[in-house]
């Protein structure tokens, strides 16, 4: 439908995982557009932090595919890395760069906020901006693909590492999880001090590859689970999903205090904790023949490309539009979902499918 073609392999519960991310990724940067109007209560209905959705998945489904790989072949070899490598380039970087360099074309013309000077180019180029320091006033949304490009890096190689060593992925995989686990908790308590307010607690805690590994390697665990233990995955997945369900609601009225034990340390790891617990129920989902399925299966393919265009458009807005927005009352909110979709298509359509295309030929 419209050039976007669904891979009936894709599970579909993860696609409406997906598209419930990007939902809540997109609404939370466009929620100021109700405000005022009589649409203002849906802002009071809580929303996971959809960032937090995408690092399970993406954690859970890399870490199937090579623990199914080192299963089969004993071990994980370089050939197997590199050529993981070269898909996931081919999969990211285009539309990191574009959007990259769009956003430098709009703050050298004053369309949107910025300051390129701050950090240096090259860092956004390596994926070096907020490694262990935070980053502000350039192209926000890179953190999260920056966390997300470090534990494609890294996993695969520690890996190849083991398994040169004779020792079993099956085996290491669980405490490679739980180093990482402990690293970002132990992280984040030797930071607490830079932490003073809301904003240095999103660029210090959230916003750091250090302090958000851990998301990751939770959803690395959950498909360890899967593998290795599937029939209790499976017995137990109602369960599980009304456990996650619940510690997910709990996260939403648990007071949140700059400065507290739970709120610098603990919070951003029980999240991930609670989506991974949606996983043994959602992944049982494997198919929508509805229209509506159709749907959500495009909004998720579209998602990386919607995750990347949407924060531009909303600072387009609000730095040029702002009055406009306001007299327009909730149909600027409406308009701007059309916007993003719009251009999302368009991302994806000349830059993102191509290159997809081109990987899979190639690799």
């Amino acid at each position: 439908m419209f050039g976007i073609q669904i891979d009936k392999k894709r599970i579909y519960g993860l696609d409406l995982l997906r598209a419930f991310a990007i939902f809540c990724v997109v609404d939370g940067h466009a929620s100021h557009l109700l405000s005022g109007t009589r649409l203002e209560f849906i802002n009071k209905i809580p929303l996971p932090h959809g960032v937090d959705i995408f690092f399970v998945i993406s954690g859970f489904l890399i870490g199937l595919s090579f623990l199914s790989y080192a299963d089969k072949n004993q071990g994980v070899n370089i050939g197997k890395t590199l050529r993981f490598y070269a898909r996931t380039a081919l999969r990211i970087l285009p539309n990191y760069y574009i959007i990259m360099l769009i956003y430098c074309i709009l703050i050298s013309n004053g369309i949107v906020n910025g300051n390129m000077q701050v950090f240096p180019l090259w860092k956004f180029f390596t994926f070096t901006q907020n490694l262990v320091k935070p980053f502000y006033d350039f192209y926000w949304e890179s953190w999260s693909l920056s966390v997300q490009w470090w534990f494609y890096i890294i996993f695969p190689l520690l890996l190849v590492l083991f398994s040169s060593m004779s020792v079993s992925v099956k085996k290491i995989t669980p405490y490679i999880c739980l180093f990482f686990i402990v690293s970002s908790l132990a992280f984040r308590i030797s930071v607490s001090d830079n932490v003073t307010d809301n904003f240095w607690w999103d660029v210090w805690m959230r916003k750091t590859v250090a302090s958000r590994m851990d998301n990751i390697y939770i959803g690395v665990l959950a498909a360890w689970i899967r593998y290795y233990a599937y029939d209790l995955w499976n017995r137990y997945a109602v369960k599980s999903l009304i456990i996650g369900v619940l510690l997910m609601l709990a996260t939403f009225f648990i007071p949140k205090h700059i400065g507290t034990f739970y709120t610098n340390v603990v919070c951003l790891t029980v999240a991930p904790i609670a989506i991974a617990l949606w996983l043994p129920y959602i992944t049982r989902i494997k198919e929508s023949k509805t229209f509506v399925g159709d749907i959500v299966s495009h909004f998720s393919i579209l998602s990386y490309a919607m995750f990347l265009t949407n924060l531009m458009l909303i600072q387009i807005i609000d730095n040029n539009f702002s009055e406009l927005s306001q007299q327009m009352g909730a149909w600027s909110y409406f308009i701007f979902w059309s916007l993003v979709i719009m251009s999302s298509y368009i991302l994806y359509i000349i830059v993102e499918k191509q290159f997809i295309k081109l990987r899979n030929k190639n690799f």
